[in-house]
């Protein structure tokens, strides 16, 4: 039996979605909720949720792709996470960490890092640079669902084109190109941070995470 809504009813169903925009779009970015589950919950209609969507800048997952192939990538995150495991001063940290899902993404910037390493100890604040805005929605979302390890989920300004890398800081705020400050605030020995002060000293950062 189809379902005929009034125009009040269309009207207020929409509007539902556009005030509860961090949870339709975290259920759809990182949960995995397809959209056709999504208009069904809330009572919309496909067509307008898929326009609602692109003027919010959500990035669409392929067809048929409902959530995270567990296991892509593994051998690129136990590299990172090797590394991180050498740099960091307390690598017990890479235990709490978040591998960020952005499966969903359009397009993904070449080199992105996809492991969040949280706050704690030493290590004060952390950051990670992804390839533009709808990304960087997507990392917002997940970082945000855990504020007791990544607090105060920010972009860092100046903001630039929505298709330009940004950088998604939590915790403390880091002096841009004091690399060795930047070093200690991540929570790095001392050898860790004289190999990230190299590594950064000649260039400004690349894609990638801290």
């Amino acid at each position: 039996m189809t379902n005929h809504r009034t125009k009040r009813e269309v009207s207020e169903n929409r509007a539902a979605v556009i005030a509860q925009r961090a949870t339709v779009v975290r259920r759809y970015a990182y949960e995995g909720a397809s959209m056709a589950a999504l208009c069904r919950d809330y009572g919309v209609g496909i067509g307008w949720l898929r326009r609602q969507f692109d003027a919010w800048d959500v990035p669409r997952r392929p067809r048929g792709r409902t959530a995270y192939a567990a296991g892509q990538e593994t051998s690129a995150d136990e590299r990172e996470r090797a590394a991180l495991a050498q740099r960091l001063a307390e690598p017990g940290l890479l235990e709490q960490s978040l591998v960020l899902d952005l499966s969903s993404a359009r397009v993904s910037g070449a080199g992105v890092s996809r492991l969040a390493v949280p706050v704690g100890g030493v290590r004060v604040a952390g950051e990670v640079t992804v390839g533009n805005w709808g990304e960087a929605l997507i990392v917002i979302l997940q970082l945000e669902a855990h504020p007791e390890r990544y607090p105060k989920v920010r972009q860092r300004k100046p903001l630039g084109s929505p298709w330009e890398p940004r950088t998604i800081c939590w915790g403390a705020s880091t002096p841009v190109d004091d690399w060795l400050t930047r070093g200690r605030m991540f929570g790095y020995h001392e050898a860790g941070i004289n190999e990230y002060t190299a590594a950064h000293a000649q260039s400004s950062a690349p894609l990638g995470q801290r």
